[in-house]
């Protein structure tokens, strides 16, 4: 856990999320992959949602090491159809056991406008792409136990597959709920690539979307690099997990740390931290957002 989080974990502070400005970000999202004539890409643009005061945004998850990013995801989206007047959930986190072992576990079947049953699996991925890699296994995920073509490759072989099998058919009819006719897939996230050529690093023929969202990456002993001859111009935000997905939305009056203390805050321990970059044109003008990356010991 990166330095913000690990003062909550030893204040034992819970966490207070603002799940709006995550959907916010997820309604403009980019999957992270194209789809193929196999696997259907959830769009969520396409839901109608339409917020209603009715509507709880203000979520508490419990401190480090608890919390958890993949479960905010998932609430993220639970609030997405909550939202929706055509779409809705049927069922979450359908764990599908079988007499002697458990096979799995579909994340979500919901109705779409349409009245079908769709299984859904959900991921959100944070990888970068290792200097010099060409290949989608040197995108690793930032603590470096994860693996881009492995994630793929799971989800399109067993993840997705899962619902059509006799077993998970016979799990679903057993409590009473409806066989889905389609499966699709949300994997969306942030590919990061190295700080010298970030916006311009593409790798052609590996079924990326093009229009993926991007940042950079550093190592601890790169850090220099964002430093500007106007230090009074550039600002930083290290940002805590649970504001990893919405990132600046979290921060509509942005107060960023000038370069020394963002190097004191994202070094102060080993795991990565993500870091937003904001610039202004004099001190007398509001702080503009402007890209974000990950800050890794190596």
């Amino acid at each position: 856990m990166g330095q913000q989080d690990q003062l909550n974990h030893q204040q034992h502070q819970p966490i207070d999320v603002d799940l709006g400005q995550d959907l916010h970000w997820l309604l403009h999202s980019q999957p992270l992959m194209q789809s193929t004539p196999s696997i259907d890409m959830f769009a969520p643009n396409n839901i109608d949602y339409q917020p209603t005061p009715a509507l709880k945004h203000l979520t508490h998850y419990p401190p480090q090491p608890a919390y958890r990013l993949g479960k905010h995801f998932e609430d993220c989206v639970d609030l997405l159809f909550a939202g929706s007047v055509s779409h809705s959930i049927i069922n979450r986190n359908i764990v599908i056991q079988a007499p002697e072992r458990t096979l799995g576990e579909l994340d979500l079947l919901y109705r779409n406008d349409q009245q079908q049953v769709v299984h859904l699996e959900l991921a959100i991925k944070y990888y970068l792409l290792e200097k010099g890699g060409t290949q989608l296994a040197n995108f690793v995920g930032p603590a470096g136990i994860d693996r881009l073509d492995l994630k793929w490759q799971r989800l399109c072989e067993h993840q997705l597959p899962l619902s059509q099998t006799q077993q998970v058919k016979d799990h679903l009819l057993a409590h009473r709920l409806p066989l889905p006719s389609h499966q699709q897939l949300l994997l969306t996230g942030m590919l990061f690539y190295a700080y010298q050529d970030w916006q311009h690093t593409h790798i052609d023929n590996l079924g990326l979307n093009p229009e993926h969202h991007r940042g950079w990456w550093l190592g601890h002993n790169e850090l220099h690099q964002l430093q500007t001859e106007g230090s009074h111009l550039r600002g930083f935000i290290v940002l805590p997990k649970w504001h990893w997905i919405g990132g600046p939305l979290h921060y509509p009056a942005a107060k960023p740390v000038a370069y020394n203390e963002l190097y004191d805050q994202a070094t102060a321990d080993p795991w990565p931290n993500m870091v937003l970059v904001y610039e202004r044109t004099d001190e007398h003008t509001p702080w503009q957002f402007k890209h974000r990356g990950l800050v890794l010991d190596r």
